[in-house]
């Protein structure tokens, strides 16, 4: 018991790690897919059970870590692979633009190696102001397994745009795999920060929310 203690204490403290504090340059690509996989290998196990679909083909987990609320999604789907592929993978922050109507824009400001620097204007419900955000995206297909991408985004400090009121900082994570029965597995992680006074229970119902959406 006390070494599965001590290992689920490190293993939050790694996922706390995978957090909000905006990063000058990204991470490197093999330490946050490393981190992704154990984010999802967490889960069931050390999370609660927020929503699910009679069926458990939806599934919607939350836990804090640090002091930062987290929720995952899980869901399974019977649309094609390539169908995630071209809304998810390709063009990702362009098609949330088009997607959701709480993102107004997002603009490609730099790239580095396997990552893009991104800047984005989230237009939030009353009463909260809009933010601006900016993020570190990485997209990728693992080499041993081309029906399966991962998509992760952390914050990024990097310049906002000069009419730029409130920096908001958001991170998160899709994992999109076929499955052996040709459905479509697909894994959500995500955290966010407004910046403001917003309390913690609005923050876990935003995220709430955006979990229920997509």
């Amino acid at each position: 018991m006390a070494e599965e203690s001590i290992v689920q204490e490190s293993a939050d403290n790694n996922l706390f790690d995978f957090g909000l504090e905006p990063l000058p340059t990204p991470p490197t690509t093999s330490s946050v897919l490393a981190l992704v996989s154990e984010i999802i290998d967490s889960v069931p196990d050390s999370w609660k059970l927020s929503k699910s679909s009679p069926n458990y083909s939806t599934a919607v987990y939350h836990k804090v870590l640090g002091t930062e609320p987290w929720f995952v999604r899980r869901s399974v789907h019977s649309h094609p692979f390539e169908w995630f592929k071209r809304a998810l993978y390709h063009d990702h922050f362009e098609n949330v633009v088009k997607y959701y109507d709480v993102v107004k824009s997002a603009s490609l400001k730099e790239e580095r190696e396997a990552w893009r620097g991104y800047t984005l204007k989230y237009k939030l419900p009353s009463p909260f102001a809009d933010r601006d955000i900016a993020e570190w995206l990485l997209t990728h297909i693992p080499e041993d397994n081309e029906h399966e991408f991962i998509i992760v985004a952390v914050p990024a400090d990097i310049p906002l745009p000069e009419d730029a009121i409130t920096r908001g900082v958001y991170s998160f994570f899709h994992r999109v795999r076929k499955t052996e029965n040709n459905d479509v597995e697909w894994i959500i992680g995500q955290t966010v920060r407004f910046e403001s006074v917003m309390a913690r229970w609005q923050r876990k119902s935003v995220l709430m929310r955006s979990c229920r959406a997509i």
